[in-house]
């Protein structure tokens, strides 16, 4: 041991070697020295998949209990022997003002794959001069520096994989659990053994979002670099457990109409009546409980604004991604000290948005008090969606028209449809559904709901009832039943046939509904005679 301990001081002495250096470290070759990762199931266990998610360093594997049939969420990464581990160990310490990319102006401008590349090269020109250190052992050593410096450590893995939608870390010495889009609620292999690991993990992610944790503080809602929200709880004051955070994943490429469709979240008939309701200025709520796919409605919807209307978003964590260009983001902020000097909330950011003639506003979620500028908003004629956690269409008019929320009836009708997002099990599957679509009417001193689209859950098919806004909207243009009939008829027909042919990435999406808006007849055209060509598009 004390050879192998004099081995990484010679190393270390070395780190700080003069930069020019020829690169001396080879090409890893698998067929010659291995793969980087190896796993076989234990006995007790059935594999039921594996697939990579970061090739060739890291893949999951799910099992299956062979008797408990309880589903496990294995994550398998390189295993180190004792002198990677000790090497590996003593780079952590020395490597503090490599890892920083000396003479790089703005780190936090540079793309993960920039910040990989310099990371490698100076690791690599360090690691050179080792000239006992095999590529093999180079990769997995430099796999643990890159997931810990620049990815999300202990869980960079699970971030990965786009089949995990939140992830949940409950205290020291207990395994993190997923939700995992196929296997719902799964546990994992990812421990935080100790309080000072777990500490020091979820005081980095604080500090690499620019926000402050403490003792004092202990509690702290924030974004990730990556978009993913994160909630953290600081210490065993207030939760005894330990450390403990939840992060719900922020999808790379935004959820689309056609993906909702196909989820079966919602039909084409209902998509193409939420369109025309869209480019009509209805006011939307999109109301459920938590995870039931509210937001992701929210976005998918609001790709069938038309594009040169004007935007503006209110959020407390940006998730709301749209193709617009005439739109302005803006989010709060928390205020400094404890007197919260700064602070800029919900409420703020609506009284400037009025001030910006919106056309549209999207607020990320209703909670308080900023639902009476919402709705004030509403009335003055701002075409305005939201997101709000409540059970029925008929709870939600009884939290905002009493306290604390206090919106007075009159102004509560200027809403024109509440959807409700739910998660339900479907054969025995988790899935996300729609399960009502209700229009809001006034009726003297009263709010009446009326169903337009319900959910069966018996045979998974939705059930269409007749529109009143549907109506308004046909007076409004002075369209006849037929001339109504016929434009939702064509939306409808375009989503079918785009989905027909495979057309659902965001990208292809977002140009598609914009050709379909300036001709739509060549639009349906193309789709239906064969293979489109996006570029007969223009």
């Amino acid at each position: 041991m004390s050879a192998l301990l004099e081995d990484i001081k010679t190393f270390a002495n070395r780190i700080l070697a003069p930069p020019g250096r020829a690169k001396h470290t080879a090409i890893y070759e698998p067929e010659e020295e291995g793969d980087l990762v190896t796993f076989e199931a234990p006995e007790e266990y059935e594999e039921i998949e594996r697939y990579w998610v970061d090739e060739p360093y890291a893949f999951i594997c799910i099992l299956l209990h062979r008797e408990k049939r309880d589903y496990v969420y294995h994550v398998v990464e390189p295993k180190l022997n004792k002198f990677e581990k000790a090497l590996l160990e003593q780079l952590f310490m020395e490597l503090g003002d490599v890892i920083s990319l000396k003479g790089v102006e703005d780190i936090d401008r540079l793309t993960d794959a920039r910040k990989t590349e310099l990371l490698r090269e100076q690791v690599d020109r360090l690691i050179s001069e080792y000239s006992t250190l095999r590529p093999r052992s180079f990769e997995k050593i430099f796999y643990y520096i890159k997931r810990d410096f620049i990815e999300f450590g202990q869980v960079s893995a699970i971030m990965r994989d786009s089949h995990i939608e939140d992830l949940w870390c409950n205290g020291v010495g207990i395994p993190v659990f997923v939700h995992h889009v196929a296997y719902s609620n799964v546990i994992t292999n990812i421990i935080f053994h100790t309080d000072e690991e777990l500490n020091a993990y979820v005081m980095r992610v604080a500090q690499n979002s620019g926000r402050h944790l403490s003792k004092a503080t202990p509690i702290l809602d924030t974004v990730m670099r990556d978009g993913s929200r994160i909630n953290i709880t600081y210490g065993s004051e207030v939760s005894p457990k330990g450390s403990s955070f939840s992060i719900r994943r922020q999808k790379k490429v935004p959820i689309t109409p056609l993906d909702l469709i196909a989820w079966r979240t919602f039909t084409s008939e209902m998509m193409a009546y939420f369109w025309l309701c869209m480019e009509n200025g209805k006011n939307i709520l999109f109301c459920g409980g938590t995870a039931s796919g509210k937001t992701s409605s929210l976005n998918a919807i609001c790709m069938f604004i038309p594009m040169d209307i004007r935007i503006v978003t209110l959020e407390d964590t940006r998730e709301i991604q749209l193709p617009h260009q005439n739109w302005i983001p803006t989010v709060t902020r928390d205020g400094i000290g404890a007197n919260e000097v700064g602070a800029v909330d919900l409420n703020d950011l609506l009284k400037a948005a009025l001030r910006q003639r919106p056309e549209y506003l999207l607020v990320g979620e209703v909670r308080s008090k900023e639902a009476q500028i919402l709705f004030q908003a509403m009335n003055a004629g701002h075409a305005t969606c939201s997101t709000f956690h409540a059970g029925t269409p008929r709870e939600v008019i009884n939290r905002f028209t009493n306290p604390p929320i206090n919106v007075p009836l009159a102004m509560f009708t200027a809403l024109n449809i509440i959807s409700m997002q739910s998660s339900s099990y479907v054969n025995g599957v988790q899935r996300r559904r729609t399960s009502v679509v209700t229009e809001v009417t006034s009726n003297s001193d009263r709010v009446d709901l009326k169903e337009v689209f319900v959910w069966k859950p018996i045979t998974d098919e939705f059930e269409k009832k007749e529109s009143h806004i549907l109506e308004q909207i046909k007076a409004r243009h002075g369209w006849s039943t037929e001339q109504l009939k016929k434009n939702l008829q064509l939306k409808q027909l375009l989503l079918d046939k785009m989905l027909e042919h495979g057309i659902r990435d965001y990208n292809d999406v977002v140009s598609w509904l914009d050709a379909f808006r300036k001709n739509p007849d060549k639009v349906i055209s193309l789709l239906t005679s064969g293979q489109p060509n996006q570029k007969d598009q223009k």
